[in-house]
């Protein structure tokens, strides 16, 4: 683990909370390396998809040969996750509940905010039915298969489960320590890119929310090291659909900090706006149903904690859609 007292920043979890093909490299300063990668895939149906089914068999090697195989080799990678094997997700559920019983026969892994453990894959329960993410072997963007989560009608945040991991792991399955910022050996920006695919009736739903407005779903989330920080918290960096516009966007610090739309490409916020088509393309990058949409950034710390001096970019299918520059890292406190 990290002093936290002497470390300047963190960017140590990596939280998928709806469905995701990655890639994430990190780079110093004046140059740019390769990080992790994810693959996963959303749909309505179970097919094809493989729970864990043997915790104790070790994961299948990434080939060298693939391309996120010749992508993992390169100077700087961190980590890379294919998505291929079951024996990867090493799954946590609460006990007591339809889990004990989806998930018989597997190890309930330890999971809590110092990420002691291997515990990676997060079950819920959803109207009595417990639902996890798996891998799908009928669909995949490069290899053979890709992590789905699905999400069941009437249903409450954290919908589908999620996966979550820290950069690097030691040989125990415990954080090793490894973060990206300044003062890193790693250096101070972090790169990620990846490739998503959702269908047609994710997007077209309108998803209601008791009490009020949706905010959103999320897509990914980057936080603080363990065992500091949180998902929502001061060190955190997300993309979502904000208010279900159907355009990806970004923020920080739990929405305080404000990343715009996609304001680079003239996409910003409309006042008299009354439905998400109210952001249409050419002007706007829009998500797209049933083809695997790719998405790539990087989030350059700089300046002093808490302070609207670091960097925050994204491109969709190689198009900018945003690059906010006053971004807020905060890594002083019990978040990073």
């Amino acid at each position: 683990m990290i002093d936290l007292r002497d470390s300047r920043l963190v960017f140590a979890l990596l939280l998928l909370l709806v469905g995701i093909s990655v890639l994430i490299f990190t780079a110093n300063y004046d140059g740019i390396s390769v990080g992790s990668y994810f693959s996963n895939a959303i749909s309505n149906t179970h097919k094809n998809a493989i729970a864990n089914a043997d915790v104790d068999q070790r994961p299948a090697q990434i080939s060298p040969d693939s391309p996120l195989g010749r992508k993992c080799l390169r100077p700087g990678v961190i980590n890379c996750f294919g998505f291929d094997d079951a024996a990867a997700l090493y799954y946590n559920w609460p006990t007591g509940t339809a889990c004990d019983e989806a998930l018989r026969g597997k190890t309930n892994y330890k999971f809590g905010n110092g990420r002691q453990g291997q515990g990676n894959t997060v079950a819920v329960v959803q109207n009595g039915e417990c639902i996890f993410p798996e891998i799908d072997t009928a669909m995949a963007h490069s290899g053979t298969g890709s992590l789905r989560i699905t999400i069941p009608s009437h249903s409450y945040a954290d919908s589908g489960g999620h996966f979550t991991e820290v950069f690097r792991r030691n040989r125990d399955g415990d954080p090793d320590g490894t973060y990206i910022g300044p003062g890193s050996v790693y250096g101070n920006v972090l790169y990620f890119q990846f490739y998503e695919r959702f269908d047609e009736n994710f997007l077209s739903s309108v998803f209601q929310c008791a009490g009020g407005g949706c905010g959103g779903w999320k897509q990914v989330i980057w936080y603080g090291n363990p065992p500091n920080g949180r998902s929502s918290s001061s060190l955190e960096v997300t993309i979502n659909n904000g208010w279900q516009r159907g355009v990806p966007q970004m923020y920080g610090q739990a929405g305080r900090d404000y990343y715009g739309i996609q304001d680079v490409r003239g996409c910003t916020y409309k006042s008299d706006a009354k439905t998400g088509s109210d952001y249409p393309e050419p002007l706007c990058i829009r998500y797209k149903a049933n083809r695997w949409m790719e998405f790539t950034g990087g989030i350059e710390i700089s300046g002093e904690s808490n302070q609207p001096a670091s960097r925050v970019q994204l491109w969709i299918d190689g198009e900018p859609a945003i690059d906010y520059n006053h971004a807020k890292i905060d890594w002083s406190g019990s978040s990073g």
